[in-house]
């Protein structure tokens, strides 16, 4: 198979599952087309896949917050590639949010001491996406671009009560936080900077729940909400699940309790 028709046959495969009027009732990919597969194929294949289950995920959320009509700013917690933050502008301006504010929070030199991280991606100085990059990216985006702030740092030094005042004193609330720092040790200032930001209707979307550590709920960064939930003021209903690897959650209130399985 030529590179080209590579490229064609990625981009078809990953774009929607087709329907077939017989056995096995949807088009695999053959023996054929798979004989030169390799790494590189893999790579795009799981990214192409990955990032359109993102999309569609923050196409679904931005409906989900103008039709409930909650208002407020758009935070992200780790901003590599700037592929989630550029997702979460077009969304908004689909919805014609013009007084959102967008939030990209990142050390912008990678990841910090990653501690017990058993995912080898995950090492000192890994995803690392430059501000210069990430402005670049934001910049030719072209949207909204006078309504983003950086706020540059680890979290463990930069989300202090300080800034947390600062936000307070704004008195504008989270509308949507995008939590993708992939740790533990960094998730855990994440969600104490967010707990008085939040309100009811805010959606929290974990990026890494399942990820690295062999998809245990109770390590990493989905230990850190777990923890979070047992100690903070608001409730979390399940929302939305993205890929295998994330979920999203609606901050709500009240005395009511949802069973187990809501």
């Amino acid at each position: 198979m030529k590179k080209r028709d590579k490229r064609d046959f990625i981009n078809k495969s990953m774009t929607k599952l087709e329907p077939m009027s017989g056995e096995p009732w949807v088009k695999l990919a053959n023996g054929s087309e798979l004989a030169d597969w390799g790494k590189d194929h893999e790579i795009s294949y799981n990214q192409m896949n990955r990032q359109m289950e993102k999309a569609l995920f923050y196409r679904r959320a931005f409906d989900f917050l103008k039709s409930n009509e909650i208002l407020g700013d758009y935070h992200e917690y780790g901003c590599h590639r700037g592929r989630t933050f550029r997702m979460a502008l077009t969304e908004a301006r689909r919805q014609n949010m013009s007084e959102m504010r967008f939030y990209a929070f990142d050390s912008f030199v990678g990841l910090p001491t990653t501690g017990a991280a058993e995912k080898k991606e995950w090492f000192e100085g890994a995803l690392l996406t430059s501000e210069n990059d990430f402005i670049g990216m934001v910049r030719e985006h072209g949207i909204y671009v006078d309504r983003i702030e950086i706020v540059r740092g680890y979290y463990k030094d930069v989300l202090n009560k300080e800034l947390r005042s600062q936000f307070e004193e704004i008195g504008i609330k989270v509308a949507l936080a995008t939590i993708d720092c992939d740790l533990y040790e960094s998730a855990v200032p994440v969600f104490e900077f967010i707990e008085p930001l939040l309100q009811e209707g805010a959606i929290l979307y974990i990026d890494d729940f399942f990820a690295g550590y062999r998809g245990s709920p109770l390590r990493g960064v989905s230990r850190a909400f777990l923890e979070f939930q047992s100690r903070s003021r608001w409730k979390f209903a399940r929302h939305l699940d993205v890929g295998w690897w994330g979920r999203s959650y609606i901050t709500y209130s009240g005395e009511g309790i949802l069973p187990d399985d809501f």
